[in-house]
């Protein structure tokens, strides 16, 4: 797991997405307490792309909180095959998921 800060969403997307490859973008949102369980995407790279909110990362052992106030853009990388999991702490979480297949 990486985690990178950007500021603006133009640049992390510019500095996450590899050229000429095919990935996918996603736009979640979820309110306060909905949790993502912990689950693994064998064949592709995740990152999820924050802005602002309150929420917690899983990672196989690797807890981490962030409370995001729009001012810079959080990216955290999950690796294909690794194991990785979201709870919303604040009111609503809005952010998007891109994943890089790798096959």
């Amino acid at each position: 797991m990486k985690i990178e800060v950007y500021d603006s969403l133009e640049e992390a997307f510019m500095n996450t997405m590899v050229e000429d490859i095919d990935h996918t973008l996603i736009r979640h949102s979820y309110a306060k307490g909905v949790k993502i369980i912990s689950h693994v995407h064998e064949k592709a790279d995740e990152y999820v792309i924050a802005q602002k909110g309150h929420f917690r990362i899983t990672s196989e052992e690797v807890r981490k909180e962030f409370n995001l106030n729009g001012e810079l853009v959080t990216v955290v990388y999950y690796p294909a095959g690794r194991e990785h999991g979201l709870k919303v702490l604040g009111d609503n979480l809005d952010y998007f998921v891109l994943r890089a297949s790798k096959y």
